[in-house]
């Protein structure tokens, strides 16, 4: 080896020994993340730690087997950190993560000292809250519906299935094993079935709110308008700020039901508890409802935002349709 190629290899040796020193130095900070249903975690989660003004992350983490995540937040003592924003007053604890996990939606979020991130599962179960059945369930049921939980995430149906219904044999009483057995019977096409799964939800705990959405989403689908509204007002007097997906099936009862201004009401709602525009059709929905209340300006206004969140939606074409004859009846 010649003597440039190891006078690098030091230095390269020395920039890590440095880095790693200075990372135990530093104060490292403690958060946790945890599945909204209660369930241990199958697989570690990606955390991404965002981009610092230096390009470079920035934090340095560890994750750990419970969903414990330990980090270091780079300050002006990190040999790859510069300038005013690495201060330690500034720096503190706050570190900006994106977090991936299979069968859970993709999470933005900063960690700080303390912080419980809850991790919401792909679906109808926005902000669902755990169910004391889950917490008392036995472990032998623990694990048939983790199990499910899985099967579900890679849309393995049948199999998730015959896990939950194995959960709940071995405990009756368990409402996320319930709630979760209806949605693999619907992505079934099993209707009846998928809603007596969820009615043994809310029978094992009525507090639990992911069933009122599955209910809501089937009366809808089945014409029983009048029953969804009424699961939705059930659902709302209990939990009326958590869940936009509720105000949503509301608002499509309401203007089924002609109940104009119910249905706009709920609409904006919905739109207003949903930040991140995971139930984009809301827009759409407000749009429609204000073209038949006549506010075409207002109508066409939403029908695009629509499209500017969904462009590549099933039913864009219409949508563009629907905003060009407003546009024309507009000019007449």
């Amino acid at each position: 080896m010649n003597q440039l190629m190891r006078t690098g290899l030091c230095v390269l040796a020395l920039a890590g020994a440095s880095l790693a020193q200075q990372v135990r130095i530093n104060q490292q900070h403690t958060a946790k993340i945890v599945l909204e249903d209660g369930t241990p975690f199958s697989t570690t989660p990606e955390i991404i730690p965002a981009i610092n003004g230096q390009g470079v992350a920035a934090c340095v983490l560890d994750v750990f087997g419970g969903g414990t995540v330990q980090y270091v937040v780079r300050n002006q003592s990190d040999p790859f950190c510069h300038g005013s924003a690495c201060l330690d007053g500034e720096a503190g604890d706050s570190c900006p993560v994106r977090i991936r996990l299979a069968g859970y939606r993709t999470t933005e979020a900063t960690l700080h000292q303390g912080a419980v991130i809850v991790l919401k599962r792909i679906g109808d179960n926005e902000g669902t809250s755990v169910s004391i059945t889950a917490v008392n369930a036995p472990k032998d049921a623990k694990k048939a519906y983790e199990s499910g939980v899985a099967a579900m995430a890679h849309q393995k149906w049948d199999v998730a299935q015959k896990d939950f219904e194995r959960a709940v044999a071995e405990y009756p009483k368990y409402a996320p094993a319930w709630s979760d057995l209806g949605e693999a019977l619907m992505q079934d096409l099993k209707p009846q079935e998928a809603r007596a799964a969820c009615e043994h939800a809310l029978e094992a705990d009525p507090r639990y709110l992911k069933p009122y959405l599955q209910l809501a989403r089937l009366a809808l689908s089945e014409g029983r308008i009048e029953d969804a509204a009424h699961i939705t007002t059930r659902a709302l007097a209990l939990n009326p700020v958590e869940f936009p997906g509720l105000y949503y099936y509301d608002a499509v009862a309401d203007l089924r039901l002609k109940r104009l201004d119910d249905a706009e009401r709920s609409a904006r709602r919905a739109i207003e508890l949903d930040p991140n525009h995971e139930i984009p059709i809301a827009e759409s929905l407000l749009g429609t409802l204000l073209a038949a209340k006549g506010d075409r300006s207002g109508a066409i206004e939403h029908y695009r935002k629509y499209l500017q969140i969904s462009p590549k939606a099933t039913d864009a074409d219409t949508v563009r349709r629907r905003i060009a004859e407003l546009e024309a009846a507009a000019q007449k």
